[in-house]
């Protein structure tokens, strides 16, 4: 997986949102859990603490009624005690809600209190005795008898009811202590998960920064030394891959660079050799003209005339060579194809070129097989592509040798192919790739420089055009063979 700088910033900052996000999640949970505790204390512990107090009261508001009435006979008090006993009992039921049922203990002693004020009421019946006509009947006898026990489930009531109280009041310190560790966990989880974002974010920020910036300044002093004429490729830059891509094509660009410095110097190289050469000659052939060195014989200037119309000639064919490559690159070239037979056009290039093989000695021999389909060609351009292979045969070989020709059709792939094989000096292995390079002259390391880097870069983009391929096999000392193919 390529971690590019989008992903990454990506991948890191999820990694800080899902971190935040689990911190907001914790938080809501913890304080969800607080206001629970919080919601327990004040519903439950608190009211169960309210309402047992107020019972409490009332209890004793009810005591203290309960022995007004019998003493004075008034029936106010009496119908106060029992509005505090309608009180009470609703305040029970209250409480009984409030009590939790997992709370084993406070039911128990809630049921013990309740079982307790039934046996209150209880004895507090024979001690209201009511006329029919309201008048109530009083034995005071059986009062004196009950009065220690009515106290002493008055006093057991109270213990059940403050046990009640202290429980709750030990349930509600419990929650609050409760309450001040999830306080306490939820401050130390925040400041922890917040401390742990703000690092990852400053050590993504000095990460993907000093990898960024690092490789932007090695690009940078790289591409000081290309402005200084030095094309070194920059190698070590592994990420982020844009920033490695962007090398790759900066090693690209060196290259391509370094390419046309030395297209530039071979160009130079190129018009000096072909050009000053014939220039020299026709200078010194015109001052000799123009001094009149030879005036008394014209075979003489014939030849000095001659010698510059020769190298003119040579002038215009080396500028119209730059031209036509020119054009041929533009895409400007004009070319006109139509269907012929390709066997003539190959004779009339050899019988062309056939003095120069006479005079050195060279076998030179045409070699068609079988029968040969027709291409659909530009003939002057297929007669410059086989006059520059077959030239540079007979340039190359060696008096006494051979330079064959053949023609074959590649019935498979449905072309036409026809091979140069000469017994010349060779092209080294390393050279074989730039042969068709423009302005590449070979050195094969005898004091020969292999072609002035146009002919072939020519034939090369005439044979291009016509659809078909050209290539080069040769070995130092055992000739080369050029070949090309056009589709039938």
């Amino acid at each position: 997986m390529r971690f590019t700088i989008f992903k990454r910033l990506t991948f890191d900052y999820i990694a800080i949102i899902l971190s935040v996000i689990f911190l907001g999640g914790y938080i809501t949970v913890k304080l969800n859990q607080l206001n629970e505790i919080t919601r327990s204390i004040a519903e439950v512990d608190g009211a169960t603490i309210n309402h047992t107090e107020n019972l409490l009261k009332t209890l004793y508001s009810q005591v203290s009624f309960e022995k007004k009435f019998i003493i004075s006979k008034d029936k106010d008090f009496y119908n106060r005690f029992q509005e505090l006993k309608v009180y009470f009992l609703s305040h029970m039921k209250e409480l009984s809600m409030l009590i939790p049922i997992d709370s084993l203990e406070k039911r128990e002693l809630f049921s013990d209190a309740e079982d307790l004020y039934e046996g209150y009421l209880s004895l507090l019946k024979s001690d209201f005795a009511f006329v029919s006509g309201g008048g109530i009947e009083d034995d005071l006898i059986e009062k004196a008898g009950k009065e220690g026990k009515k106290e002493e489930i008055v006093d057991n009531i109270n213990q059940k009811l403050r046990a009640i109280i202290s429980i709750a009041r030990i349930d509600r310190d419990k929650k609050i202590e409760t309450s001040n560790s999830v306080s306490s966990h939820i401050l130390r989880m925040a400041a922890l998960i917040s401390g742990f974002s703000v690092v990852i974010g400053l050590l993504i920020s000095f990460f993907n920064t000093r990898s960024i910036n690092r490789s932007i300044l090695l690009l940078q002093d790289k591409t000081k030394e290309i402005a200084n004429g030095k094309f070194d490729k920059v190698t070590d830059i592994t990420s982020p891959p844009e920033i490695k891509d962007l090398g790759d094509h900066f090693n690209s660009m060196c290259e391509r660079l370094e390419e046309l410095d030395d297209m530039k110097e071979d160009f130079i190289s190129h018009i000096s050799h072909e050009l000053r050469t014939p220039l020299t000659a026709i200078k010194e052939a015109s001052s000799m003209v123009l001094e009149e060195t030879f005036a008394s014989t014209n075979e003489k200037q014939n030849e000095l005339f001659t010698i510059i119309k020769e190298e003119c000639d040579r002038l215009i064919n080396s500028v119209s060579r730059i031209l036509d490559l020119s054009r041929m690159e533009a895409n400007m070239m004009d070319y006109n194809f139509r269907k012929c037979n390709l066997i003539p056009v190959v004779r009339k290039s050899i019988l062309r070129l056939a003095p120069i093989a006479q005079k050195k000695k060279i076998n030179l021999e045409l070699k068609p097989s079988g029968k040969i389909p027709f291409v659909k060609i530009d003939i002057e351009r297929i007669d410059q592509v086989l006059g520059n292979l077959i030239g540079n045969a007979l340039k190359y070989t060696p008096d006494s040798g051979f330079v064959t020709i053949n023609i074959d059709y590649m019935e498979n792939r449905k072309l036409v192919k026809v091979a140069v094989k000469d017994t010349g000096c060779g092209i080294a292995k390393n050279n074989l790739e730039k042969i068709f390079d423009k302005f590449k002259r070979i050195n094969d390391g005898k004091d020969t420089i292999r072609g002035t880097g146009l002919g072939l870069s020519i034939a090369k983009h005439i044979i291009d055009v016509h659809g078909g391929d050209i290539w080069v096999q040769s070995e130092p000392g055992k000739g080369s063979v050029f070949y090309f193919a056009l589709p039938a």
